[in-house]
């Protein structure tokens, strides 16, 4: 009985990413795409490495991987870590990761075009879409833990008052402010200062407001650039 050979091929290593994403925000993001039927790529390995993990989280982030289609999935579903390692300018560590685990059926991408006639196979021909997608989908946001109490702003720097403020939360560091009862104070921002229970930053959309309570406010961040790798043949 003869052994079969091996067959020589185009097998190739390919990466999606870097793709940088909020993980407070919901919503889905493309990471690539596969458009020619006769290639087939196959995920064998997906991870996140954070850029600015700051604060604890008390819902986490939960991220899925798919083909663009939700039942589809390329990983399993992943659940961030509430409290990732943080990426702080006081912080000693180096940058993290939280890794993708592989479904037990989980998707590969290409080969099988749409629906298109073939005699050979019956009318309409089936199979998956021509072009798909190595889609990021961010189903439930992180929202931090940090709670606001107060706000107030001045000739465009605004302040937060806070219960305290942890050690994560210095001058320079880039937070998320989220869910302040005035949206002008809502965004992406750079701490300028900081009390034991204040922190404050530049505003661009708002001049001045008064001294207003306000519990509803979030402070925290989690974002990260997204890697697919897997092969191509």
């Amino acid at each position: 009985m003869s052994v079969p050979k091996p067959t020589p091929n185009n097998l190739t290593i390919v990466r999606y990413g870097p793709l940088a994403v909020d993980f407070t925000v919901a919503g889905t993001y493309d990471l690539g795409n596969l458009n020619y039927d006769e290639n087939v790529f196959v995920p064998t390995n997906a991870f996140i490495v954070y850029k600015n993990a700051l604060g604890t989280n008390g819902t986490p982030a939960q991220v899925a991987i798919d083909n663009g289609t939700t039942s589809e999935p390329l990983f399993t579903t992943l659940t961030l870590p509430a409290v990732p390692i943080s990426t702080s300018p006081n912080s000693t560590s180096n940058l993290s990761q939280s890794a993708f685990a592989l479904p037990t059926n989980g998707y590969v991408l290409g080969q099988d075009p749409v629906a298109n006639p073939n005699p050979a196979i019956g009318s309409g021909g089936g199979g998956a879409a021509s072009t798909e997608y190595v889609r990021i989908n961010v189903t439930t946001a992180a929202v931090p833990s940090l709670a606001s109490t107060n706000r107030v702003t001045a000739n465009n720097i605004s302040t937060i008052t806070v219960s305290s403020v942890p050690s994560w939360l210095v001058p320079g560091v880039m937070v998320k402010v989220l869910t302040i009862g005035n949206a002008a104070y809502n965004g992406l921002v750079q701490v300028l200062s900081t009390t034991s229970t204040t922190f404050s930053y530049y505003n661009p959309s708002l001049t001045t407001e008064a001294s207003t309570a306000d519990t509803a406010g979030r402070i925290g961040a989690i974002y990260g650039d997204v890697y697919v790798t897997g092969y191509l043949f």
